[in-house]
């Protein structure tokens, strides 16, 4: 029974990753057995939420509602809210929401389960909190909101989806990086090209006194495939054309 919070870090963080694809239901979760899910939620009251949750069973979800914390957190810190993306069930992340968990509390790496959305292989989960008009800017203990962990993650549809619904593309985290500079990390021309022209501020210096430019144009032309080459011609041509000098 011990090993199974161990095993828990490691199949969520399995799914948070997408394995080795993108595509929805790559990973299968392995089947959890009444005592894994003990040893993960010990509190009897979360031990039967956590179950209804797993099962997606929205009824029972609501009815243990009113006698659960739903604040509550399990191994790793996982709260309900995230316990039931894990789970697979957007009917129980619905459920939960409905009968009032907070999807504001910190859960794992004092994420937010927005962030966890954010980043998980399927917008799906993403869709049931924007669809409530939960809070989408809360920032982590990086001060990075969701958007950021999406763009860093490279999940367009989550990133699009969050734009839509009001995210804050102004936002800077405490080291004082933009997400342009979010962007450019991971040599992302497509994100950057949409944050500038949703007018992200291409001159913004963050902790390093450096704009996005530095990070973006970091890795050698030589190596760069043809996309990555026409991306980058596609941010020149733009920094060029509204007048912002060129460092790289």
């Amino acid at each position: 029974m011990q090993h199974a919070p161990v095993a828990i870090a490691v199949a969520v963080t399995l799914f948070l990753t997408g394995c080795s694809t993108h595509d929805a239901g790559a990973y299968e979760q392995p089947a959890m057995k009444s005592t894994d899910i003990k040893a993960i939620f010990p509190d009897p009251s979360l031990e039967k939420m956590a179950r209804a949750i797993a099962d997606g069973d929205r009824a029972r979800i609501l009815a243990l509602a009113p006698t659960t914390d739903l604040s509550g957190h399990g191994d790793k810190n996982v709260t309900l809210l995230e316990w039931a993306i894990y789970s697979r069930s957007t009917e129980a992340l619905a459920a939960l929401l409905d009968a009032g968990a907070d999807p504001t509390e910190p859960g794992m790496d004092d994420d937010t389960v927005v962030h966890m959305a954010a980043t998980v292989n399927d917008a799906k989960y993403l869709k049931v909190l924007v669809d409530r008009k939960v809070p989408i800017d809360t920032p982590n203990p990086s001060g990075r909101t969701p958007l950021f962990d999406a763009v860093l993650h490279k999940r367009d549809e989550q990133a699009s989806m969050l734009i839509t619904a009001g995210a804050d593309i102004h936002h800077r985290d405490h080291m004082g990086d933009s997400l342009l500079h979010v962007a450019a990390i991971g040599n992302n021309s497509g994100d950057v090209l949409r944050f500038l022209k949703l007018g992200v501020d291409p001159k913004l210096l963050n902790a390093q006194h450096v704009t996005f430019q530095p990070g973006f144009f970091m890795t050698p032309e030589k190596i760069l495939n043809a996309k990555a080459k026409e991306g980058r011609v596609a941010v020149r041509e733009w920094l060029k054309a509204n007048s912002i000098p060129v460092e790289g």
